[in-house]
């Protein structure tokens, strides 16, 4: 029994894929064949929403698995996890039919640059009225390296090095904007106060990046933030940028 005054967080674990977690439910008599379009999630929301679940939350992979012999074929054959659609066009799609549901989404800071997840992710907030979340992840394996153009994955803790700042950037963008900043005054043509939109004009070790960012901050200033390292090195970074 749950000690006063705490309640459960219930968050639903989805995949934008051909199965679940389990990777052979795909061939169980009633599991669902129209997950290569919108009715399937707009389903999966609503019944979250109505079970009173805080978050709908996806994973994602950057490639199709290929451990096996080194070579995809196996896994397509057998429906191992080989749809991997991009979590935050479904999550746009579940939030037209949800009010308060939580929305999150997996996004890597290996194989992706600040200003594009900073956008996407500050374009999600608004148009979810404030439910967005960004699972941050540094991802894992050589064939995500190879979709990227890369030659190898990098090392653990030079891909947290690199996260590290990319965090710094995503942030920085997110603040281009202060809170009062629009102005809106249709008399005058003046839109927005010029003094309260800076850039960022970030130069580091990974990344350069100006700004700024063309999406005004939202009500709450920034999407939740979700990090589950299970290294040292990744509960740190859990732990100074989760929120």
């Amino acid at each position: 029994m749950a000690a006063p005054g705490r309640t459960m967080k219930m968050v639903g674990f989805l995949q934008a894929q051909n199965c679940s977690i389990a990777p052979g439910s795909w061939r169980h008599p009633a599991a669902s064949t129209d997950y290569l379009g919108p009715d399937h999630f707009i389903r999966v929301a609503r019944v979250l929403e109505e079970g009173k679940f805080h978050l709908a939350f996806f994973d994602d992979r950057l490639a199709m698995p290929d451990i096996y012999g080194r070579d995809h074929r196996a896994a397509v054959e057998n429906g191992i996890r080989v749809v991997k659609m991009d979590p935050a066009t479904i999550l746009a799609v579940m939030s037209g039919v949800t009010s308060r549901l939580g929305l999150g989404g997996t996004y890597s800071t290996t194989y992706y640059e600040p200003f594009h997840v900073a956008r996407l992710f500050a374009t999600l907030d608004l148009m979810t009225r404030g439910r967005a979340a960004w699972n941050v992840v540094t991802s894992l394996n050589d064939s995500e390296a190879a979709d990227f153009g890369r030659t190898e994955h990098l090392e653990h803790d030079l891909r947290y090095d690199r996260a590290d700042e990319f965090m710094e950037a995503v942030l920085g963008h997110w603040d281009s904007w202060e809170d009062d900043a629009i102005i809106l005054d249709k008399a005058t043509g003046r839109f927005a106060d010029g003094d309260k939109v800076r850039a960022l004009k970030h130069e580091g070790r990974f990344f350069r990046t100006h700004g700024p960012l063309p999406v005004p901050r939202s009500p709450q200033g920034h999407p939740v933030l979700i990090q589950a390292g299970q290294s040292g090195r990744g509960r740190r970074f859990a732990g100074r940028w989760g929120s």
